[in-house]
């Protein structure tokens, strides 16, 4: 039997206030104040953890926080975050929250910083991408480009917006709250933007870096639950892609309320209540045959009967060349067939074929890194998860061309 979700209204009142001061952070942008700014809005102490979009943004502790909240100010675009509509859930000294974002820029690069990146990037010694194999490199070169390009002629003309998500965590500090997570995401259209190269360890460089970090990090968090909440991690990865009925393995892992939800790392919106986290579980288990989660190295920590976790993992997915390309045929197909502006099906098409040409450069076997954030509740002696979310991390922070899907859809 469902229950309602846990509700404290004058704790969501102080939530949302805590985001708008987060909100007018980011407005403002000084970076004079920064110390001030961290010292209101988030814990007073070392177990402050913010995950960004990139690969290697991965921050623990205040004094990380701090540079992170440096360069989005100092360099990012303009943050918006929507609060009013923001889903917020709170229980006893715990609250935690989902929003719809967008970013936007409002003034143009300079195309001789983005060429001298990609020089940088694929052709220099030690560059990111220099030691993948000359097919893969010449595919990510192209889609590279494909972004680029297309940025480059949307800023000449208006600013570029798109989302965000922001989800994140609070614990009453001194009878208010403040945030002691933060987790920054992009919504991926289709496939992740970086594919890991099994013939490439450097493909896994700041995968396994992080790994190292999260496990010597983990001794702030000598938490008496650890064991338990494990076990629900490896029930976790053992039958969420498994053969289990959906239905049978929700009400195993789920907690009884309402609003247990999921937030997939494509563009869908979240999938709020047990029914939607049925369909959205059938459609995962389509697009990943398995995943590695990395549960040893997790950070786990609770308030009460609440815990949350925060770690990464790996998906695996294999597929046949033929078959693989058959559908991202039909896929072009598709979007060519839709209504809407000539210009932007056009890229979106070019934009598919870009997508499918760097993951054949990669061979029918895919690994893709993702982040792993999720809230845990305590019922009748027993851990269960409250909500689970599964992100890529991004490459092409202006690529301007994602659907505006919001995140908290109105129907659900």
């Amino acid at each position: 039997m469902m229950v309602k979700t846990p509700l404290n209204q004058e704790d969501v009142i102080k939530i949302k206030k805590v985001l708008t001061k987060f909100q007018a952070g980011y407005t403002k942008r000084n970076v004079e104040v920064l110390d001030d700014f961290i010292g209101e809005v988030f814990v007073q102490n070392e177990r402050m953890i913010t995950v960004g979009t990139s690969r290697s943004e991965w921050c623990f502790g205040r004094n990380e926080l701090k540079e992170l909240l440096k360069s989005d100010w100092m360099y990012w675009g303009n943050l918006t975050v929507n609060i009013e509509n923001a889903k917020i859930n709170t229980k006893g000294n715990s609250a935690w929250f989902l929003a719809d974002s967008t970013i936007s820029w409002d003034t143009t690069e300079d195309a001789e910083e983005w060429r001298q990146d990609l020089v940088d990037d694929f052709f220099k010694k030690n560059g990111r991408f220099v030691h993948f194999s000359p097919a893969a490199r010449v595919a990510m070169l192209n889609e590279k480009l494909l972004f680029i390009m297309k940025s480059f002629a949307h800023k000449q003309k208006e600013p570029l917006t798109f989302p965000i998500r922001l989800s994140g965590g609070l614990v009453r500090q001194d009878q208010s709250f403040r945030i002691n997570r933060l987790h920054f995401s992009v919504p991926m259209k289709s496939f992740p933007e970086w594919r890991i190269d099994k013939n490439n360890p450097d493909s896994l460089k700041y995968y396994n870096q992080i790994k190292k970090r999260m496990l010597h990090y983990n001794e702030l968090f000598d938490d008496e639950c650890r064991e338990e909440i494990t076990e629900l991690l490896h029930n976790l990865r053992a039958h969420y892609l498994g053969k289990t009925n959906p239905t049978q393995l929700i009400k195993k892992l789920f907690s009884s309320y309402d609003d247990n939800y999921v937030v997939d790392p494509n563009e869908n919106p979240a999938a709020i209540g047990n029914n939607h986290i049925e369909k959205i579980l059938i459609l995962q288990r389509q697009k990943w045959d398995e995943f590695v989660l990395n549960i040893e190295e997790a950070l786990i920590h609770t308030e009460g009967d609440t815990a949350s976790i925060i770690t990464s993992g790996i998906f695996r997915k294999s597929f046949l060349s033929n078959e693989f390309l058959q559908k991202e045929l039909h896929g072009m197909k598709e979007t060519l067939q839709k209504e809407g502006k000539g210009e932007g099906q056009l890229f979106k098409a070019q934009k598919q074929i870009a997508h499918t040409i760097k993951e054949l450069s990669f061979g029918e076997e895919a690994l893709w890194e993702f982040r792993f954030e999720a809230t845990a509740i305590k019922e009748k002696g027993k851990w269960k998860f409250h909500n689970l979310q599964f992100t890529y991390p991004s490459l092409h922070l202006f690529e301007g061309n994602y659907r505006m899907i919001p995140l908290l859809s109105t129907d659900q």
